[in-house]
């Protein structure tokens, strides 16, 4: 007698698909957060060219208006552009590649921040080269705690 017809049916079927289910779930457990590659640490990056429009306060931290204007410097132009957020659990927040070749860009768009933080924008240039600059800002509660 087969000893696999006393197991309950879902043993007995071993499928592809419930394998590479079982893949998929293991690997995303395991997966190592994003980590953000640069040639120097990016307070040592120049800031040259990159204007960052952030609030220093904000109310929550749900949707925080940013806008950045990257000037290339003469001769480059841009490949990428990465917004990181340190403080949230997945810090890089965007990563852009441009495909045209503008020396200027403009960026507008929210972010969700998880705490008080400085945005950083990373560019990158198509000699390889890197620039970066921050604005910090601070997540406030509201005033409505009272019960009245």
């Amino acid at each position: 007698m087969n000893n696999t017809s006393k197991l309950p049916i879902s043993f007995q079927v071993q499928s592809p698909m419930r394998r590479s289910g079982l893949a998929w779930a293991l690997g995303t457990c395991l997966a190592v957060p994003h980590q953000v590659v640069l040639s120097k640490p990016l307070n040592e990056l120049s800031s040259e060219g990159i204007e960052l429009v952030f609030p220093r306060l904000a109310d929550t931290g749900n949707a925080v208006p940013f806008e950045a204007l990257v000037t290339a410097p003469t001769g480059l132009h841009l490949k990428a552009l990465k917004v990181i957020l340190p403080e949230n659990p997945n810090p890089e927040a965007l990563h852009l590649k441009i495909m045209d070749q503008p020396v200027q860009y403009r960026l507008k768009t929210r972010l969700r921040l998880a705490a008080s933080q400085s945005v950083w924008l990373v560019a990158y240039f198509n000699d390889g080269s890197e620039r970066a600059n921050h604005a910090p800002t601070i997540i406030t509660s509201t005033a409505c705690l009272d019960e009245s």
